[in-house]
């Protein structure tokens, strides 16, 4: 369907919006941003932005996730031994974008300079969190060999996987901001993680 003049106009407007808010958070940090500042970048009205956005964070981290079912599927195969990493890769993949979007680009490397920002924003976007969830949920039950809990079902395993899998992104970005990587991140440091999740849950005797 061809795209008419005035959705182009929104789409058009809705990126500049955008393309504000994550060009003052990457240059000075997400405080720096303001409504004001972004309407003065993107020469709207605060009416203008706050009718395309709830706030600011949804600007600058954007809206909820869609994902991808190839990517999902390709992900939860890789890391089926381990759905705690699959789901934080699918997300990191998700926000990170497949193609070389310098918008994406800016909006992932938030999360790396940022500390906490994984977490603050993972909880903030519930719709993105309930929709990962049933991304696990579904794997979960076409592939029952996968689950771990045995007195659990698999909502239940899926919602623990994703609060689990929060954690573990946060922590994943705070040593590859340290260390100044990139993305894809070595996976490395997914296990390093994980490695301290695991000795952390288990009780000092």
């Amino acid at each position: 369907m061809t795209e008419g003049l005035r959705e182009k106009k929104m789409r058009v407007a809705r990126r500049a919006m955008e393309e504000a808010a994550v060009g003052i958070a990457y240059d000075e940090g997400v405080r720096a941003v303001t409504a004001d500042r972004i309407c003065e970048v993107a020469m709207v009205s605060r009416s203008t932005f706050f009718n395309y956005f709830p706030s600011l964070e949804h600007a600058i981290f954007g809206s909820a996730l869609v994902y991808d079912p190839v990517l999902t599927e390709r992900i939860l195969s890789a890391h089926r031994d381990d759905l705690v990493i699959a789901a934080s890769r699918i997300v990191m993949e998700t926000v990170r974008g497949q193609g070389d979007d310098e918008l994406l680009r800016k909006r992932f490397a938030l999360f790396i300079r940022e500390p906490g920002t994984t977490t603050t924003v993972s909880w903030a976007a519930g719709t993105s969190r309930a929709g990962l969830q049933d991304v696990i949920e579904n794997w979960l039950d076409a592939h029952p060999a996968s689950a771990r809990l045995a007195d659990a079902d698999h909502a239940t395993e899926a919602r623990m996987i994703v609060n689990f899998s929060i954690t573990l992104g946060d922590e994943v970005m705070r040593l590859v901001g340290e260390e100044g990587g990139d993305f894809p991140f070595d996976p490395a440091v997914f296990r390093t993680v994980r490695e301290r999740m695991r000795a952390l849950s288990v009780p000092a005797r």
